[in-house]
């Protein structure tokens, strides 16, 4: 039996390693985890809508937008003010809040 014995840089072995097992190991990579949902309060809610609060309590309790109450304060999570931007119809002609 004959024996072959070559030099290779290790630095070259490592890409080289490296290069054929990242298809492999991306596919092992934890999900990305979301953000942590932002609250704001009713005040910079109301701000962000464009309404006044007395508007942003009438739209919380017809369910348009959520509000979570931490004791006594009432919080919004800005998530649910892009979601209900996008469910409002503005305008004429339309359905209206």
């Amino acid at each position: 039996m004959s024996q072959v014995n070559f030099t290779f840089p290790v630095n070259e072995l490592a890409a080289a390693l490296i290069e054929q097992l990242l298809p492999y190991l991306n596919e092992f990579k934890p999900p990305a985890t979301p953000p942590p949902d932002k609250y704001l309060t009713r005040k910079q809610t109301a701000q962000q809508l464009n309404v006044s609060l007395p508007t942003l309590n009438q739209y919380t309790k017809r369910n348009l937008i959520t509000g979570y109450r931490f004791g006594v304060r009432v919080m919004y999570k800005t998530t649910d003010i892009e979601a209900s931007l996008k469910n409002m119809n503005y305008g004429r002609g339309g359905s209206h809040v």
